[in-house]
């Protein structure tokens, strides 16, 4: 009989004990899903499953230090998962316990007509240092606002631009709206949006900066090394450190980030599911 997983509430004794609060800072979503009603959290009074269903099928998991030994513990999260019947799930959870999660999730998850899409790392970088120099014009780098028609066309068109790369073409007008209802930051130009920023996620330490892009034909003039440095200072300002993940096979990310004083913490792996039929 496997471990039974119940509904707990983000004021459970598991998010205070020292394990976790060393964690909390790589899996920034927790700590937001403690903060807010959109998200149910589950736990065995060990690990805590974080579901997430206003944000598609992504499920974050935080486990204890034993669980790396503990197959059966594995077994058990795998298990539970399946039996939530949540659709093609994204799984987020520690680096270290990937390899054999990723294989129970794999035996567990198939009897349900699921299979493992792709696997990768994601590096969970912070900056905790001083405001940076920022070195464009107080004109150039605007707040989104949904209700400004101009703002809207504005992002319309960025990532119109930017369908291609994304592999958004089935689903573009969906990404606009929600990235209009985010806290966004435009560096626009001629009247053309060449880069973006966007933040959330935020805790009692940390702001979590979920995206910065940058047009392909703008890119390595510097516009990125702005965009972090406005937004690393606009995090600071509201007595913050500022998080963020990104692709570790993305160098250029990975680089823009590092030239911009974050310091990766650690690694967070995610598995993507498919349906077999």
């Amino acid at each position: 009989m496997g471990t039974i997983f119940e509904k707990i509430s983000g004021e459970d004794a598991i998010f205070s004990g020292s394990e976790y609060q060393n964690d909390a800072l790589l899996f920034n979503y927790i700590e937001s899903a403690r903060c807010t009603d959109d998200y149910d959290i589950y736990s065995d009074h060990k690990n805590a499953v974080i579901v997430l269903p206003h944000h598609g099928s992504r499920v974050w998991i935080w486990t204890s230090s034993a669980i790396k030994t503990s197959t059966s513990k594995l077994v058990d999260i795998c298990r539970f998962l399946r039996d939530t019947n949540i659709v093609k799930p994204e799984i987020y959870l520690k680096h270290e316990v990937s390899d054999n999660f990723s294989d129970m999730f794999a035996i567990t998850s198939s009897e349900y007509g699921y299979v493992v899409k792709d696997e990768l790392s994601l590096a969970a970088f912070i900056y905790d240092g001083e405001e940076k120099k920022e070195e464009h014009d107080g004109e150039t780098i605007i707040h989104v606002d949904k209700n400004n028609p101009e703002h809207v066309r504005l992002v319309t068109e960025f990532y119109k631009a930017c369908c291609d790369e994304f592999h958004w073409h089935d689903k573009l007008e969906r990404k606009i709206r929600e990235y209009l209802n985010m806290q966004l930051y435009a560096y626009v130009k001629d009247g053309k949006m060449l880069a973006n920023a966007v933040i959330g996620g935020h805790t009692d330490d940390y702001i979590r900066i979920k995206s910065i892009a940058v047009l392909a034909d703008h890119r390595r003039q510097g516009i990125g090394y702005q965009m972090c440095c406005y937004i690393i200072n606009r995090i600071i300002a509201c007595d913050k450190k500022p998080v963020l993940y990104t692709h570790v096979k993305n160098a250029g990310a990975m680089a823009l980030f590092q030239k911009a004083g974050f310091k990766m913490h650690d690694k967070i792996y995610l598995i993507k599911t498919d349906e077999t039929n």
